[in-house]
């Protein structure tokens, strides 16, 4: 019996330990510079005489593994020429992909289907009463890294929101600056606020350059990596829409992020 009150003793010790710390995630290597979306591309395809169609990548060769979905597609030129083309065939790496969702015109698959490294993303495309069908070919890259963004948000009429985001690694510094225009100094010199991990601060004149045309918030704290930035009704100049923002890290060269609407 003795033993037996000892046994539970020392059990009920044993589940008085606090639990072990999960180890911390290892940080990917390949993901500590800052990664900016890349412009779209637009193929031209020559499929018969007076028919040119383009192969669109959104992506600009680069895939985002995070992402949910990730399509590519054919573009006509004009309705009709839809009916001249009488077959579309998506390739991924040479072979028919897994998974496709997007009908004759898109291969639509979720973003896991492409493994990180390089792809190629090939169509052919056959052209309605016979002839020979044509090939092109996307060279894109998969990657895990989050890729930096810009968005606006919800703001008073004349003021501006704007959510920056680097997608994981540290922020050291943005740069804001209008695709037209300046930005301007109201009343008192307050521009905004700059909110960093829940605590606001003040934006002021000094924030500006000489030319009031880039709008710098330095000095990060450590381990930043999103700044909401608000703007006074009339500080910055045109829509949210025209805003972008150079993006400075811990590593790497600066990257410029254009927000889009």
């Amino acid at each position: 019996m003795k033993a037996c009150r000892l046994s539970l003793a020392l059990l009920a010790a044993l589940l008085a330990l606090p639990a072990a710390a999960p180890a911390a995630p290892v940080p990917d290597p390949g993901c500590d510079a800052i990664v900016a979306p890349r412009a779209a591309i637009e193929l031209p395809v020559r499929v018969a005489p007076g028919l040119t169609v383009r192969v669109r990548d959104p992506y600009g060769g680069l895939i985002a593994r995070n992402r949910l979905f990730v399509a590519f597609s054919i573009r006509y030129a004009r309705p009709a020429d839809r009916a001249r083309v009488a077959s579309v065939t998506w390739l991924l790496d040479g072979q028919p992909p897994r998974r496709d969702e997007g009908g004759r015109d898109q291969l639509l698959a979720p973003s896991k289907m492409y493994a990180p490294g390089p792809h190629v993303i090939g169509v052919r495309i056959a052209p309605a009463g016979g002839g020979a069908p044509v090939e092109a070919e996307l060279q894109v890259t998969a990657t895990n890294c989050q890729l930096a963004s810009i968005t606006p948000g919800v703001a008073r009429p004349g003021a501006m929101t704007l959510d920056v985001a680097s997608g994981g690694p540290v922020l050291r510094a943005v740069e804001l600056v209008p695709a037209r225009g300046r930005f301007a100094v109201p009343r008192g010199g307050r521009l905004g606020t700059a909110t960093i991990g829940g605590r606001a601060r003040v934006l002021r004149s000094g924030a500006l350059d000489r030319r009031h045309r880039t709008l710098r918030i330095g000095r990060l704290p450590e381990g930043t990596t999103s700044v909401r930035v608000r703007l006074r009704r009339g500080v910055a100049p045109g829509r949210a829409c025209a805003m972008a923002a150079t993006l400075e890290g811990g590593s790497g060269a600066p990257v410029r992020v254009v927000a889009r609407c």
